[in-house]
C-alpha cells in the first residue's frame, strides 16, 4: 500500500469517527431533551417509613403510567429519587445534590421539617417543591412562592374534624371537650394554633394537650391526662404507629375516650397495627382507601396488581399517585406553553382551577394568592375493620386561615 493510499484511508476513519463523535453527541442531546427530571426525596428508613414507603412507590408507579401513556407530551419523567432516613440535614444535602448536580426541575419532598427547613432555598432557587407536608405555613405564596401539596391542609381537617365533634357530641348544658396528641415538632405543632382558635370559635372546650415522644412506647401518663380533665374527645397529630400506641393505652386503662387522628394516623395500616381498639376511630381520609369504587381508581389498581400481585396498597399509596397526577399536568402545561422550568411549571400550577382526579383526591385549585389546593375534608370512621365514609366539610377558604 503506498503513502498516499494509507493517507486516504487514515483520512475516511478520521471523517467516520467525527460522524460518529457527532450523531453519539447529537442523540445524547436529543434524549436529553425528551427527558425531563424529578427529584424524589423519601423516607424509606425514618422514623415515618410506616407511611412513608407506600407513598413512595405509589409516586414512583404513577411516574411509570404516566410514562407509559405518553409521558409529558411525549418526554419521558426521570424520578431521581433517595432515602433520607427523615432527618433534616440529609434532605438538605439531598436537595442540593438533585438541584445542583442533577437539574431537577421539581422535587417531590416528604416531610414538614425537611420542607419548612428548605422552604427559603426553594424560594431563592426557584423549585416547585411538592411536599406530603399538609401544613397551612406552606400555602402563602407571598412566604412560600414555590411550595405545594395535594389536599387539605392539617389545620383544615382539625377544623373539620372539631365540626364532627360539635355534631357528634349528645351531652347536655355543656361544651364537648377535647384533648390534642402531638410530637414537639414542626410536623405535631403544625394545625394547633389553628385548632385552639376554632374551638373556641364554634363552643369546643380545649381541656389537655398531651405531647408525644417521636417514637412512642407509652402514652400513659398522657392518657392519664386526658381523662383526669374530663376530655370526650381525643385528637392525635402523629403518624399511624404512635395514634395506635395512644390507643392501645387508652383502651388498657378502659377509657370511652372517642379518639380522631389527621390523615397520617388513619388508614388501612391503623387498621392492621391497633386492630380492634381502631374501631370508632375518626380520622381525615382526603384520599380513598385503595379499592374504593372512585373512578380513577381502575388505573391505580390495575398497576399495582400487574406490577405488585403478592403485595398489598393502602390510601397512603393512592396519595403518591394523586400527587403524581397533579404535577404530571403542571409539566405538561409547562411545556406546551415552552416554559419547561420552574417558574413555568409555578405558573402552570397557579392555573389549575377544580383539577379533577377521578377521586384520588379532592378537585385541586392553585392561584398566584392562595396555594391551598383545597378546602374539602373528607372524614372516614373505622367500622367493624373497615373504613366507612361518614362526612364530608367543605371549609371556608378565608383569607386569614391562608398560612394558618
Amino acid at each position: 500500500m503506498t503513502q498516499a493510499m494509507v493517507e486516504r484511508a487514515l483520512r475516511r476513519l478520521i471523517g467516520a469517527a467525527t460522524l460518529f463523535v457527532l450523531f453519539t453527541a447529537t442523540w445524547a442531546s436529543a434524549a436529553r431533551a425528551a427527558e425531563i427530571k424529578v427529584g424524589g426525596i423519601f423516607d424509606l428508613t425514618g422514623i415515618t417509613s410506616d407511611v412513608g414507603k407506600p407513598f413512595a412507590q405509589g409516586v414512583r408507579d404513577a411516574v411509570t403510567w404516566v410514562n407509559e401513556n405518553g409521558g409529558v407530551n411525549g418526554k419521558t419523567i426521570r424520578l431521581v429519587d433517595q432515602d433520607y432516613g427523615y432527618k433534616i440535614p440529609e434532605a438538605v444535602a439531598l436537595y442540593k445534590r438533585l438541584v445542583h448536580d442533577e437539574k431537577v426541575v421539581m422535587i417531590q419532598g416528604w416531610g414538614t421539617g425537611d420542607t419548612e427547613a428548605l422552604k427559603d432555598v426553594v424560594t431563592k432557587d426557584k423549585i416547585p417543591f411538592f411536599s406530603a407536608s399538609f401544613s397551612a405555613h406552606l400555602t402563602d405564596p407571598q412566604k412560600t412562592p414555590y411550595n405545594f401539596f395535594v389536599g387539605p391542609t392539617y389545620s383544615d381537617g382539625l377544623r373539620a374534624w372539631l365540626r364532627w365533634v360539635k355534631e357528634d357530641f349528645k351531652g347536655t348544658g355543656r361544651n364537648p371537650r377535647v384533648a390534642f396528641f402531638y410530637g414537639d415538632n414542626v410536623y405535631g405543632k403544625s394545625p394547633i394554633e389553628a385548632g385552639r382558635r376554632f374551638s373556641k370559635e364554634i363552643g369546643v372546650d380545649l381541656v389537655a394537650e398531651e405531647v408525644l415522644p417521636g417514637i412512642v412506647q407509652d402514652a400513659t401518663s398522657q392518657v392519664l391526662d386526658m381523662n383526669q380533665k374530663g376530655a370526650d374527645y381525643g385528637f392525635t397529630q402523629v403518624t399511624t404507629p404512635n395514634t395506635s400506641a395512644v390507643l392501645r393505652d387508652a383502651r388498657k386503662l378502659g377509657l370511652k375516650t372517642q379518639f380522631g387522628t389527621n390523615l397520617w394516623g388513619i388508614g388501612e395500616l391503623l387498621i392492621e397495627v391497633a386492630k380492634e381498639t381502631a374501631n370508632g376511630v375518626v380520622g381525615v381520609v382526603p384520599n380513598p382507601p385503595y379499592g374504593e369504587n372512585v373512578p380513577g381508581m381502575a388505573k391505580v389498581v390495575a398497576f399495582h396488581q400487574k406490577h405488585h400481585p403478592n403485595e398489598s396498597a393502602n390510601t397512603n399509596y393512592v396519595r403518591g399517585w394523586a400527587y403524581v397526577m397533579v404535577w404530571s399536568e403542571a409539566l405538561k402545561r409547562a411545556d406546551r406553553a415552552g416554559k419547561l422550568d420552574g417558574e413555568g411549571i409555578r405558573s402552570a400550577l397557579e392555573s389549575m382551577r377544580d383539577f379533577d382526579l377521578g377521586g384520588l383526591a379532592p378537585p385541586v385549585t392553585y392561584t398566584a394568592t392562595d396555594h391551598r389546593a383545597t378546602t374539602r375534608v373528607p372524614l372516614y370512621q373505622v367500622q367493624a375493620g373497615k373504613l366507612v365514609k361518614i362526612r364530608e366539610y367543605e371549609e371556608p377558604r378565608k383569607p386569614e386561615w391562608l398560612g394558618l
